[in-house]
């Protein structure tokens, strides 16, 4: 049973390419089997050893970035693609799966080889010739843009940094100081708690507008981040090379061929879904809108949203964000996490010493009555070689004794001056929402890997285990377990916690449509083949109640579309949030 992956892997090209020629031999072998075990099985375990290395690689390259190491990873990459469009192109295998239809199956099985069969014709298996050709170069192609996009957004965002001095914080409490205090006074860089930090506490607001643009415009040609980082043309080159393989395979779009996968029916169904969504919301979040623009009493600006936001809030409901930090300590949190994971799953989780490739990281060992169940390595910090967001992402399934290994990966403040890291009430959100992803792994009790947790679901129902756990955070039992003032000991008090969910909802509509540009944004760029800007202006004038400014470039940072696996299914949050919100709600009938 192997559940430590290796995180100082040596010659990686060399090892995945003696993996994937290994690895055709295998589907060789396998495209001849006649049952289950003799194609399959056969493959599922070559699988899941390619799928530790390749699992690691990744990793480390995301949250370890150094140019050394992504220059090995990168060549890694075409290795991979093509090893698994050998694999999805290969007849006699696509033939096998197909005759195994008619075999002895159980009811896993039986949808295994039917989800495999469907995705060895959407991957090109029916292609011939030229054509054939073209789309394995299509997708190794796509694999090296992808890891473009990501490096030169994180690029971006490490080279802006910005001295001040306190002069420049007015409006900063303590803690915020903390976290951006050097040896020669202050800098504020791009991060996401530093850059959240300017745009919700700063009164300056010339330094508001300056970071703002900063973020806005990261790898761009605006050139306030170094154009070198520009990531336009590989967005370009994405969009093309996706419109082109969706139309080698009979398709008129890509968006058409992203559905056939999920559980949605067709991109109008998304489009009325989210057009439904705008119309509703809308009204309300003008309301929202005017009521922030009275309150302020100027013509507001983006880089004003956030910091009168805040103020309004304190004024409604009687409570500053900084009020509930100090409740809510690193260790604390994660204890009250836990608790309630074991409370809603009976399992328990501990903490394991053992040498990873972080001293930030800590490895979770998950069990229940019967023993070992998995292991979650969770890596919570923002760093500068990390990069952004937060997502979970898994190193191995479920497969005989070997127990399923998730990474979780946040971007959440770090300790500071003698304090514990203090998290703000979303980032508690945020970290509900990863393990949500890590439980839908770990605990699954499948054992065939093309069907264990994540692997084989829909892509538009794979946000609801996430969004599921997100509703927990709000109970009262659960907010007594994550909360105890660093100093005092004390819980949050009820007054507060009363405070925090008279809040739950403010300004809700404003970010409901919010994500629904979004969404329209992505479903509507792969529809077409007009330029994405001009997309993103036409979504806008139907959802947007502000003007953008010239600076704005955010899509070129936009990972989940261009370099992640949510291009014409961003909307799949919101229709797992419907889904999510009944699974909750039926639970609690």
């Amino acid at each position: 049973m192997n559940l430590t992956p290796n995180f100082q892997p040596k010659n990686i090209v060399k090892t995945i390419e003696s993996l994937t020629q290994q690895g055709l031999k295998i589907v060789e072998e396998s495209s001849k089997g006649n049952d289950w075990n003799s194609v399959v099985g056969l493959l599922d375990k070559f699988e899941f050893e390619l799928g530790q290395h390749t699992s690691v690689n990744s990793h480390l390259n995301s949250v370890m970035f150094n140019e050394a190491f992504n220059a090995e990873y990168e060549k890694t990459l075409p290795l991979i693609t093509n090893f698994y469009s050998e694999i999805s192109t290969n007849k006699a295998l696509y033939q096998a799966y197909k005759n195994l239809k008619n075999s002895d199956l159980n009811e896993a099985q039986q949808h295994i080889i039917q989800d495999a069969v469907e995705g060895f014709e959407l991957s090109g298996v029916g292609l011939e010739g030229e054509e054939s050709t073209r789309f394995k170069a299509i997708k190794e192609r796509l694999s090296l843009l992808s890891n473009q996009f990501s490096k030169n957004s994180l690029k971006a965002t490490n080279e802006w940094k910005k001295p001040v001095t306190k002069d420049d914080l007015k409006g900063y409490g303590e803690d915020q100081l903390a976290k951006i205090k050097t040896d020669n006074g202050f800098e504020i860089n791009l991060q996401m708690p530093i850059y959240m930090d300017v745009m919700t506490y700063a009164d300056n607001r010339a330094l508001r507008e300056e970071v703002y643009k900063a973020y806005v415009s990261r790898a761009s040609e605006v050139g306030i981040t170094s154009s070198e980082f520009d990531n336009k043309a590989i967005m370009d080159e994405i969009l093309a090379l996706r419109l082109e393989m969706a139309q080698i395979l009979g398709f008129k779009n890509y968006a058409e061929l992203s559905v056939e996968s999920k559980m949605v029916e067709s991109p109008k169904q998304i489009i009325d879904f989210l057009d439904d969504l705008v119309a509703q919301s809308k009204p309300q979040a003008q309301r929202e809108l005017d009521e922030l623009k009275a309150f302020a009493g100027i013509e507001l600006m983006p880089w004003d949203l956030g910091y009168y936001s805040e103020k309004l809030k304190e004024q409604k409901f009687g409570f500053k964000k900084t009020e509930l930090t100090p409740y809510f300590p690193e260790q604390q949190v994660l204890n009250g996490l836990f608790s309630t994971i074991e409370n809603l799953y009976q399992i328990r989780i501990k903490s394991v010493d053992e040498f990873t490739y972080h001293a930030d990281v800590r490895v979770l060992e998950i069990t229940n009555s019967n023993g070992l169940v998995g292991r979650i390595y969770l890596d919570v910090y923002a760093r500068e070689d990390k990069r952004g967001g937060a997502w979970m992402a898994d190193y191995q399934a479920l497969m005989g004794d070997n127990k399923p290994v998730a990474f979780v990966v946040c971007n959440l403040n770090s300790p500071s001056e003698g304090k514990p890291a203090l998290f703000e009430f979303d980032e508690i959100v945020t970290l509900f929402h990863e393990f949500g992803h890590a439980l839908h792994h770990v605990l699954t009790t499948v054992e065939y890997p093309s069907a264990a947790g994540i692997a084989g679901v829909p892509w538009d129902g794979v946000e609801l285990p996430s969004q599921y756990m997100e509703f927990f955070c709000y109970e009262r039992d659960v907010v007594n377990l994550l909360s105890k003032h660093w100093e005092t000991g004390e819980s949050l008090p009820d007054e507060l916690y009363e405070k925090l969910i008279a809040s739950k909802n403010f300004q809700s509509a404003l970010g409901m449509l919010r994500q629904c540009e979004f969404s329209l944004w992505d479903i509507h760029t792969h529809l077409s083949d007009q330029d994405t800007y001009e997309i993103l202006d036409k979504v806008r004038a139907k959802t947007a109640l502000m003007p953008s400014v010239d600076e704005s470039r955010f899509l070129n940072t936009f990972g989940h579309i261009f370099s992640g696996g949510y291009a014409a299914g961003y909307f799949s949050y919101k229709w797992a949030e419907v889904l999510a919100a009944d699974a909750y709600d039926y639970v609690h009938a």
